[in-house]
């Protein structure tokens, strides 16, 4: 029995510790390629009138997270960004997180042109930091969120740098 419980543990061991490796998703004319150490953590068919993918970091102590959502219909840009922005000040975890916004401002996603708002917020006393994208593109209106502990810029750089360049919107 000692023997069986030891070579479970390796197991567990040898698999918590493998990269995730990279991976492509393509949905609904939308796609990315997950670079190798990042993970698809979630994703959810919104009722067949949108989605939401997911896109972790590799690791307990990694802090990187990019979200991407899209609803297949126009949404008025100004008013997606005061629900989005409100669901994150009345999130119980950034209830109490100094959650600051800073104002909107033109920018861009892969070439494609957005209205951002960056953020910060602290949790445990560590410093965070996000950038959110609004635009609508193809019939669809997307929401893409960019967060991870600001510690952790330069690990997360060129994960977030891979996600972002390989973003496609079929025409």
């Amino acid at each position: 029995m000692k023997n069986f419980k030891f070579l479970l543990l390796i197991l567990f061991v040898y698999t918590s510790c493998q990269e995730t490796p990279q991976a492509k998703f393509e949905r609904d004319g939308i796609s990315l390629t997950s670079p190798k150490g990042w993970n698809v953590s979630d994703e959810e068919n919104i009722d067949n009138q949108g989605y939401y993918l997911s896109i972790e970091k590799d690791g307990l102590n990694s802090s990187g997270v990019i979200t991407i959502s899209w609803i297949n219909n126009e949404l008025d840009l100004n008013e997606s960004i005061n629900i989005y922005q409100n669901e994150l000040r009345n999130n119980i975890i950034s209830k109490n997180s100094n959650l600051t916004f800073e104002n909107q401002k033109k920018n861009k996603f892969n070439e494609i042109n957005t209205t951002s708002v960056n953020y910060t917020f602290s949790i445990l006393g560590l410093k965070h930091e996000g950038i959110l994208h609004f635009f609508y593109e193809n019939d669809k209106s997307f929401v893409i969120c960019k967060q991870e502990a600001t510690e952790d810029n330069i690990k997360n750089k060129k994960g977030f740098e891979s996600i972002e360049q390989s973003f496609k919107i079929e025409n």
